[in-house]
């Protein structure tokens, strides 16, 4: 499966978002960081990239 670098950037980002999960130290930086922008684009890039995901899928069947 072929990503673009935007594609390659939200994966990235959810990675750190999950590992750093478990930090007590990063969870009130991620905290500070998270305004309501900050979220909803978040939110948003990661429906786009699961949408592309299911498509290239279901394409795939």
């Amino acid at each position: 499966m072929n990503i673009n670098e935007k594609q390659k950037d939200i994966l990235d980002t959810i990675t750190i978002f999950n590992i750093r999960a478990g930090y007590d130290d990063y969870k009130m930086e991620f905290y500070k960081k998270c305004t309501k922008q900050f979220t909803e684009d978040r939110v948003e890039n990661i429906k786009e990239f699961r949408k592309w995901i299911k498509e290239k899928f279901l394409n795939q069947l």
